[in-house]
């Protein structure tokens, strides 16, 4: 966060013109281990802070077996913690979107809470925008499920639609990864009635990258030079170096 190798913007964003709060989410209980470093965020992100509307820490309370997660088609952990958020009626009155920003996730330029406000403006009635996988599957053994839209990345709030939507494939598939669960349940031939109806909804995107090989910039910008995000902890030797340094050049121009 405080060494984040892009900042987040190049100036403080005006309020009026819309602006992102910035949670960080935490599956335990208040007075965990994790209190100690992450008690203070502003402290944490450093000048970053400076870029959103409000820092704030937030706990999911999941106990230790409702955090379980073994890998695999068992999700329980992460689908109890994104369901902490996206199940609450206090987020969905209070915002219009949330950018899920797993640990993993990488911002590779500068300035990215003006291209995330960018793109949650655009276009008009979208409910997802995530990231296939990359590189794209190729082999013998890509089931239909490899195909499915990364959890990483944009989600419309406030829409009962989309809601109602999450609640069924939910409880369709309770332990499946959730992002996998439903692209299965709308390519479903038997839900073929309501995937006609929603799939404009859902948009692959290239804003937001997930990578499953150990990936390097140019790896990215093979793909996309309009990538601002990489979803994927395999980095190659030096990336890291790399965006710091081009966050420090950024940073010398800026002042």
């Amino acid at each position: 966060a405080r060494d984040a190798p892009q900042a987040p913007c190049v100036e403080t964003p005006d309020p009026s013109n819309g602006g992102a709060d910035f949670m960080l989410l935490l599956a335990d209980a208040p007075g965990g281990e994790a209190d100690s470093w992450a008690a203070d965020t502003s402290t944490l992100l450093g000048d970053a802070a400076q870029c959103f509307g409000r820092v704030f820490l937030r706990h999911a309370n999941l106990s230790k077996p409702e955090q379980h997660y073994i890998g695999g088609w068992d999700n329980t952990g992460p689908n109890n913690l994104f369901r902490t958020v996206l199940d609450d009626d206090a987020v969905h009155q209070q915002y219009d979107f949330v950018f899920w920003m797993e640990t993993d996730v990488i911002p590779i330029q500068p300035d990215w809470v003006a291209r995330l406000l960018e793109e949650a403006r655009y276009p008009r009635g979208f409910w997802r925008k995530g990231p296939a996988q990359q590189p794209m599957l190729r082999h013998s053994m890509v089931s239909t499920h490899h195909a499915h839209m990364n959890s990483v990345g944009l989600y419309r709030l406030g829409q009962p639609c989309y809601r109602e939507l999450m609640r069924r494939v939910a409880a369709a598939s309770p332990l499946a990864p959730h992002d996998v669960s439903t692209h299965l349940f709308l390519h479903d031939p038997r839900n073929f009635h309501i995937f006609q109806k929603v799939a404009h909804r859902f948009l692959y995107t290239d804003f937001v990258q997930n990578r499953l090989d150990t990936w390097n910039i140019d790896d990215v910008r093979a793909v996309s030079a309009d990538t601002v995000f990489v979803h994927g902890k395999n980095f190659a030797p030096g990336v890291m170096a790399a965006l710091q340094a081009s966050h420090q050049a950024n940073r010398d121009l800026q002042y």
